[in-house]
């Protein structure tokens, strides 16, 4: 019989959702929660964080197997920090340049997470991603950082 590592993924990920969502939970707490008929604005971030912790409860709940630790590898450390550091690049650029370098950015340092990617490639879904966040987040839902600014 096989040993799957699904159980393990599970079990980490369940843990890692109500981690989250217990974090987002206290949070939204110094918002004001309100009531269902006067809701404030921490209700729904609120409501968000208590069905992840709880769907992280059934994941964790259902691994088919004891989790245990394992040193991740080198290749994987890699991968995680240029994601975490994709996000880093897009806090620390768009207030200054704006909404498009700073999807650009982040999308060029986060696929490059993936060293199965070409140059190319990368700069080519950077570019099409950039496009597409323009259209919905600057020309469909109007938000409030700029497109781009030269600060």
């Amino acid at each position: 019989m096989k040993v799957s590592n699904f159980g393990k993924r599970d079990f980490w990920a369940g843990t890692l959702f109500v981690l989250i969502g217990a974090g987002v939970y206290l949070r939204s707490r110094s918002y004001g929660i309100g009531s269902l008929s006067q809701m404030g604005s921490g209700f729904f971030p609120a409501a968000l964080g208590v069905l992840m912790a709880i769907v992280g409860l059934l994941i964790a709940a259902t691994s088919r197997e004891a989790a245990v630790l394992v040193k991740p590898s080198g290749k994987a450390l890699r991968g995680a920090g240029l994601v975490l550091l994709s996000v880093v690049a897009f806090v620390v650029v768009a207030p200054h340049l704006g909404l498009l370098p700073a999807t650009f950015v982040s999308v060029v340092v986060a696929a490059f997470a993936d060293s199965k990617n070409s140059a190319r490639d990368v700069f080519l879904m950077a570019a099409v991603l950039t496009v597409f966040c323009f259209l919905v987040f600057s020309w469909g839902l109007h938000i409030q950082l700029p497109a781009l600014s030269w600060e």
